[in-house]
């Protein structure tokens, strides 16, 4: 993992490679988180049916005792679908389980 910051960031953000699963209503979807900070992260899917807005649940876990699981309810920010059918977001927490 590597920290980074930046000055107008308020957090400091981790560069991370690390699957997740995003559901939205009845579907998940399978990702990797790229970027993870206290308040949101950046992530990458196989898919173009999210869009802007979409409020998600998300599930981060890792198999390093030292750091549980993250559960999120978080929305969807700067979705950006390219035309091979990936996406990339940014993400921001609504809450934290």
């Amino acid at each position: 993992m590597i920290f980074a910051q930046n000055e107008q960031r308020s957090f400091h953000r981790m560069e991370i490679n690390l699957p997740i699963e995003i559901i939205k209503g009845e579907k998940t979807y399978h990702g990797v988180c790229s970027d993870l900070s206290s308040t949101g992260m950046r992530i990458s899917l196989q898919t173009t049916e999210l869009n802007e807005g979409d409020e998600v649940t998300i599930h981060l876990s890792t198999e390093d005792k030292r750091f549980p699981p993250l559960n999120a309810t978080a929305k969807l920010l700067r979705v950006i679908k390219s035309e091979d059918g990936n996406l990339s977001a940014a993400v921001e927490f609504i809450d934290l389980e």
